[in-house]
């Protein structure tokens, strides 16, 4: 394995730094930025990393590994090929897909990054170029006019500097051709999270599918933070860090907290992956606080 890490450069500027073996491109990132690679004669038989930790269990696993070895895998032919400059810290596990068609362009190995400052970019696998970089802060990702992201003393939390954008893994359906990713905003001093369909080709939302949708929830329950029965989720102060899952065409969104700043309470939100209805919430302690959905 290998690093793919995040530094900040002067004037504010971040790259992800690939490591790979001689002639060989990237297969797999990791929560800790770290990646697989494989030489290009081998493409067709690698596989897609298209969620968190690569499969639904998160085993983290490529059981199908043939070609990294201890005999490899050494300072000689393990290295640096090259980097891509991003506008964020990223938090988010990268993602990878073989074989994709960007329009007006030909066929990529693309790796896909999202960012703390609300970005997702597709990055060629194979080389330093940027296929097309999309940001939810924009009217055509439905943010408001001037919407910026979340600063992290608005969360009364240090665990994520200097901005909350993108934290949660995104997860990508090869099937349909979409990735989706929750964004948080803040907008006209009103917080918003969204869940977005992108399309892999363009970045673009998915408007077939009624992208993007902004969350909301409540259940019954006398918990912190609750009113008259009802305790509400809260876009403010609900962390967005577990990876996104893609199951029997469900979109399930998983939330915790911001350093345990309360009130804050394990939620999991779901949504149709077709019509971004939400199919279902639910709360660990409707009636207390205090819980994590990590």
């Amino acid at each position: 394995m290998s690093d793919l890490r995040l530094y900040r450069r002067n004037h504010g500027a971040h790259s992800l730094l690939a490591r790979t073996c001689r002639g060989r491109r990237v297969a797999w990132a990791g929560v800790t930025l770290f990646i697989l690679v494989f030489c290009p004669r081998f493409t067709a038989a690698q596989p897609s990393v298209v969620t968190a930790h690569s499969d639904v269990a998160r085993t983290g696993q490529n059981t199908n590994e043939t070609i990294l070895t201890p005999a490899n895998v050494n300072q000689g032919q393990f290295g640096k090929l090259f980097s891509y400059a991003v506008d964020g810290y990223v938090y988010a596990q990268p993602l990878y897909l073989p074989g994709v068609n960007i329009p007006g362009r030909g066929t990529y190995n693309a790796l896909f990054v999202a960012t703390e400052h609300d970005s997702v970019y597709a990055f060629d696998a194979d080389s330093t170029t940027m296929l097309w970089q999309a940001t939810l802060l924009d009217a055509t990702h439905g943010a408001a006019p001037g919407a910026t992201t979340v600063p992290n003393s608005d969360v009364n939390s240090g665990d994520i500097v200097p901005e909350i954008g993108i934290t949660g893994t995104p997860v990508i359906d090869p099937a349909t051709g979409t990735l989706y990713v929750v964004g948080r905003t803040k907008e006209n001093g009103r917080y918003v999270q969204r869940l977005h369909a992108l399309d892999i080709t363009t970045g673009a939302e998915r408007i077939e599918f009624n992208s993007p949708v902004e969350l909301q929830a409540s259940v019954p329950g006398s918990g912190s933070g609750s009113s008259g029965g009802t305790l509400p989720w809260d876009p403010r102060l609900e962390n967005q860090r577990a990876g996104l899952l893609l199951l029997n065409g469900i979109v399930y969104v998983g939330f915790g907290s911001h350093s345990d700043t309360l009130p804050y309470h394990g939620w999991i939100l779901a949504y149709s992956a077709t019509s971004l209805q939400q199919t279902g919430a639910f709360c660990s302690t409707p009636n207390g606080s205090a819980s994590g959905i990590w």
